[in-house]
């Protein structure tokens, strides 16, 4: 029987080191005291605030270096204890670094209704007044913009001092997940044992043995069904919290309160779901032509991941995975590629899966840090994407780090997918141009449309789902599991249309996306592959200055507001043809794989 490793098992050359953070206990707790001396300081201001621009000066100077030390303290202690959930000394520093986060943004919390106790014109004469006040600009300016939604000092304390409680469902669902969920044993397609888990389905899913992704399909969802009543009350507990905040801060809505953070418009939402809806059709099309290709004369919903292309799927190694990387980002330009290269040979990402290693894969890190990344890599092409998915969030993070201060250098999480879809658009077009016969071709074909399936539809749908389920619970409707199952399935059977069998155990779908915990970030994954496919077109068909906006998209930060941003290399997604054109190149794909398959 397969076994998954120990962590010690593990060659330290494929981990990442997180000593380059901390090397010792007493590093942290150095930090830790300074972050409540600092905020004791910060605190001397209050009701002095904005009695000078010297003070306000002295105040916004001391917030950001309490965050900034904030930013290192929960980096290493999330990642250190993402490395193996199993270790308690690991989890109690989190909890540890969570508390005193919870007691500092406590004790700040007057910091912001202070500050917006006056005009903006006093602001804005203090800036003049004032020259190094200017280099807070932009977060004075959108701090004033959300002026409505910020309570007393009083209600902000209260709900600072509320975050370990507003996180609880968040939490719940990451350990039930990720090491209390355990799934049935499988046998694979030569009859072995396989220990299943989070970590490695996508293997077995993408199986050609139609028997082993059955197995596995069930072997999963099985798993869920038995846990979907703790799981549905851990949700409905998120969804309240969203609720309750919204109701409290004057939001019409728990989506307005969420994209009011990246000051995006509902209408954009909204627009993604209508513009998706009206061109489903190219999904059921795409649907009806995997059905007869496969050969079945049902479809099932196990059926949805197997390549269509069977011989061209093969294992890579790490270094392959690399080499692979490299050559296809050189689009992008030598200082581009140096800078991934030194990135790669930076200890800074952890491969391969180990025992209660934190699923998925992410990357993280802070502005006094390297960007990491946290894999789970089991050599597939998918995983090959997995990587240059990860380490386009790394550029874009190096990038504005280098060249943005702290407090502009964070980008806004509506512009987080875009450059990590960029590389993985690079990566099928590199894969594709150099396919050595048709068979490749029609290989990367399926990977594209299969990109702009489960990033630009799949997630879309759970953005609906998102929308029906939040508005009804802050209408005070009461969901039950039931309920969750029935809106869930019921989208299901409408987005894969009659050439899919949507299997009943299906509408457990919500209940193993972790996302939903982090609400109306989905909808983001849907947009970024939208204006990704935009940008990585113009950087193939070398349309002039693309490689230059693009470097100045990644050096942005988030030194105004997303859509601004956007807007400042030539995209207005708001109003021009960004996610129809997206779905355009879906439609081109299928008819060329339609035209070689023939």
């Amino acid at each position: 029987m397969e076994k998954i490793k120990q962590r010690c098992e593990i060659d330290d050359s494929y981990k990442w080191d997180l000593s380059k953070i901390y090397s010792s206990n007493d590093e942290i707790k150095s930090d830790l005291n300074r972050v409540l001396l600092l905020t004791e300081e910060l605190c001397s201001y209050e009701g002095h605030l904005l009695t000078s621009s010297t003070n306000l000066l002295d105040a916004i100077n001391k917030y950001y270096e309490v965050m900034r030390l904030i930013d290192k303290l929960v980096v290493y202690a999330n990642m250190k204890h993402h490395e193996d959930m199993s270790i308690n000394s690991n989890l109690a520093l989190v909890k540890r670094i969570d508390s005193v986060c919870d007691k500092v943004f406590s004790d700040i919390s007057f910091f912001t209704p202070e500050l917006l106790k006056s005009d903006y014109s006093l602001i804005d004469s203090y800036m003049k007044e004032n020259e190094e006040l200017k280099k807070y600009y932009f977060v004075l300016k959108d701090t004033f913009r959300t002026k409505e939604h910020t309570l007393t000092k009083e209600i902000e304390t209260l709900l600072a001092s509320l975050g370990e409680i507003f996180r609880n469902p968040s939490d719940t669902f990451d350990m039930i997940d990720d090491v209390d969920m355990k799934f049935s044993n499988i046998k694979d397609s030569s009859s072995n044992v396989v220990e299943l888990n989070n970590s490695n389905y996508s293997k077995y899913i993408e199986s050609t043995d139609r028997r082993v992704r059955h197995d596995a399909f069930y072997s999963m969802y099985n798993s869920y069904d038995s846990l979907k009543n703790t799981i549905s009350s851990t949700y409905k507990g998120n969804l309240k919290v969203d609720s309750f905040l919204a109701h409290t801060r004057k939001y019409d809505s728990p989506m307005q309160m969420s994209l009011d953070d990246d000051n995006i418009s509902v209408g954009l939402y909204n627009k993604l779901i209508d513009t998706v809806n009206k061109r489903i059709d190219l999904l059921h099309d795409y649907m009806s032509v995997r059905k007869n290709i496969l050969g079945l004369d049902e479809m099932h919903m196990y059926d949805l991941h197997v390549p269509l292309i069977k011989d061209i799927n093969k294992n890579y190694t790490y270094f392959e995975a690399k080499q692979l990387i490299i050559e296809a980002l050189k689009p992008l330009g030598d200082s581009y590629i140096k800078d991934l290269t030194n990135l790669f040979n930076s200890k800074c990402i952890d491969v391969y899966n180990n025992k209660n290693k934190r699923s998925g894969a992410y990357s993280w890190g802070s502005y006094d840090t390297l960007p990491y990344v946290l894999l789970n890599f089991e050599g597939s092409f998918n995983d090959v994407s997995t990587i240059a998915h990860e380490l386009g969030h790394c550029m874009h993070s190096f990038y504005s780090n280098k060249n943005k201060e702290y407090h502009d250098a964070s980008y806004p999480i509506f512009l987080a997918e875009i450059a990590s879809t960029v590389n993985e658009i690079l990566l099928n077009r590199y894969c594709y141009l150099n396919a050595k016969d048709k068979n490749e071709k029609l290989y990367y074909l399926n990977n594209l449309m299969e990109h702009i399936r489960t990033t630009l539809y799949r997630q879309t749908q759970f953005a609906e789902f998102e929308k029906i389920v939040h508005t009804k619970t802050f209408n005070d409707e009461v969901l039950t599991c039931d309920d969750l199952c029935n809106i869930y399935y019921d989208l299901n059977k409408k987005y894969y249309g009659d050439s899919v069998v949507s299997d009943d155990i299906i509408k457990l779908e919500w209940a193993r996306i972790p996302h939903f915990y982090n609400s109306f970030y989905v909808y983001k994954y849907a947009t970024g592959i939208s204006i990704a496919c935009r940008i990585a077109s113009d950087i193939l068909n070398n349309k002039e200055n693309a490689v230059a906006n693009y470097m100045k998209f990644l050096s942005s930060g988030g030194c105004d507001y997303p859509l601004e941003i956007l807007k400042s290399v030539g995209i207005d997604i708001e109003n021009d043809s960004t996610i129809d054109d997206a779905l355009d190149m879906f439609g081109e794909a299928l008819n060329e794989f339609k035209k070689l398959i023939k």
